[in-house]
């Protein structure tokens, strides 16, 4: 059937053009000379010229001229309410096209329409009900982020490696950023929002992704999501949000980009260039969405970077001082009596006033942390040395810590500088023979020196080791011997001096030990 305004131009060509044919005054109609002749005969049936075809409205114009069709279409109409409550309930809760239109059916099949004109109508019904809110977005308010479906390519080895896609697109200005990643893991997600606040130079006050498991543990009106993006909105201070299950229009800017870099960029991609390594796809990705943000909106004269750099740069979240650094693991442990936390047979530090109580430990990829009482109270760069401890001096007890700094090689070097060159001599070679700059064996020793120089001064210590330097003595008890032997000698300079024998003279070592002379 023709359209009304077909139909009135028909009418219009036939009482104000009467003398063209039947064809023309098709052509002036658009419509076809078929179509023509049967205007011509209802008009002529049911007394309608143009004047009264322009007073009519769309319906009454259709009712007048067809009555017949309208007649032969009165079927039951199917309950509007009902199937548009069902048909809008979520995916997997509402019944199909063919189940309503049984139970339609069922109620009266004389009256019945065919299923065929059900559907029709189903759809035009449907279609007016779909309505979309337009979403107004304040400069700085929120991005949109998704992953492709369409993955990119590199060759590795000969291998093709197949990557996804990361897309974000700020509410604002549209700005896009892309990055790939080897997957869709929650660690894929976080780099990519980590290094796409970088891009945009500061972060939005909410960010809305969709309800990837990755993301969200538990979906809903305010989800729950998994513990590393909680963490990192509380990092960049923003709202992390969802949109709803099965409504992809919540985020319909991130499927727009998705849409409009998958065409533009990634398509491209895998027919026309070869990568090989996921950096090159990077670079390539870089590029050309630099160029799209420099591209103008069709039918205007100004770009998403425009805008971005007029109205939204400015007011971005200052980004942190310092990087995200996801959680990989969580575990609640107590602390030991040493106050340390355990993690792959290393041990760590903490406060030693929290010994015995118990903590939460957090591991990132490159940190270790540890909360008690919902307060940071130690953090440390891992360690991958087996068995061994990372203890800082600020968490130790101030008896161990005293007993540390008294084996601290530097700190005994200092004083054996002070207390002479002899008393140095001495300390540095004790030093030389152990690995451990704080090794006790060696602190003790020098404890015992440092009792020495109080009693006896530092002059008498030092020139004490001198003597047993000289005769080789290295202990402690030998240095006390000497300084008590030169009480009793009236000074250190008349002990007995060894003489070394001339160098010409073989003595009994030469001959085995066993030679009489």
């Amino acid at each position: 059937m023709l359209k009304p305004t077909q139909i009135r131009a028909a009418i219009r060509a036939k009482f104000v053009l009467p003398d063209i044919t039947i064809r023309k005054q098709a052509d002036f109609a658009n419509a076809s000379p078929s179509s023509m002749v049967r205007v011509n005969k209802r008009c002529e049936k049911y007394d309608v010229d143009h004047l009264l075809a322009e007073q009519l409205n769309d319906e009454a114009l259709i009712k007048l001229m067809f009555p017949d069709i309208l007649k032969n279409a009165k079927k039951r109409v199917p309950k509007i309410q009902y199937i548009v409550e069902e048909r809008t309930k979520e995916k997997g809760k509402r019944k199909s096209i063919t189940v309503l239109y049984l139970e339609y059916y069922a109620e009266d099949p004389m009256s019945a329409m065919s299923y065929s004109h059900f559907c029709r109508t189903l759809k035009k019904i449907l279609k007016r009900c779909k309505l979309s809110m337009k979403q107004l977005h304040a400069a700085g308010e929120v991005v949109y982020i998704d992953y492709a479906g369409t993955k990119v390519r590199y060759n590795a080895n000969g291998e093709k490696i197949w990557v996804k896609v990361f897309v974000a697109v700020l509410g604002s200005s549209q700005k896009i950023f892309a990055f790939a990643t080897p997957g869709e893991t929650s660690a894929d997600w976080i780099e990519s929002m980590r290094r796409m606040f970088i891009y945009y130079g500061g972060a939005t006050e909410v960010v809305v992704m969709d309800n990837a498991k990755a993301l969200v543990s538990q979906p809903g009106l305010i989800p729950t999501f998994v513990e590393n993006v909680s963490a990192f909105g509380d990092h960049y201070n923003c709202l992390m949000d969802s949109c709803r299950v099965g409504r992809p229009q919540d985020k319909a800017l991130a499927e727009l980009g998705v849409k409009f870099v998958t065409q533009r960029i990634l398509i491209p991609m895998n027919q026309d260039w070869d990568f090989f390594s996921l950096k090159e796809v990077n670079q390539h990705l870089s590029k050309e969405v630099e160029v799209l943000n420099n591209l103008n909106f069709q039918g205007l004269d100004f770009s998403r970077n425009d805008l971005f750099y007029k109205n939204e740069k400015g007011v971005l979240n200052p980004l942190p001082h310092t990087d995200f650094d996801m959680i990989v693991e969580k575990m609640v442990q107590q602390v030991s009596t040493e106050y340390t936390v355990k993690y792959r047979k290393h041990e760590y530090s903490v406060p030693w006033v929290i010994h015995g109580e118990t903590v939460e430990v957090y591991v990132t990829l490159t940190h270790l942390r540890v909360i008690h009482m919902h307060k940071l109270v130690a953090e440390h760069e891992l360690s991958d040395e087996p068995m061994g401890a990372t203890i800082l001096e600020e968490h130790m007890h101030p008896d161990h810590l005293a007993d540390l700094e008294s084996n601290d090689m530097d700190k005994n070097l200092a004083w054996a500088v002070e207390s002479g060159s002899h008393v140095n001599q001495m300390v540095e070679l004790w030093y030389s023979k152990v690995n451990n700059p704080r090794s006790r064996a060696i602190g003790k020793r020098c404890r015992a020196l440092m009792k020495l120089s109080d009693k006896k001064g530092s002059n008498v210590l030092n020139d004490a080791c001198e003597y047993a330097l000289q005769h080789d003595m290295l202990s402690v008890s030998d240095v006390e011997l000497v300084v008590r032997a030169q009480v009793e000698q009236d000074g250190i300079k008349n002990l007995p001096a060894y003489i070394a024998a001339h160098e010409n003279v073989r003595g009994s070592a030469y001959y085995g030990g066993s030679h009489e002379a």
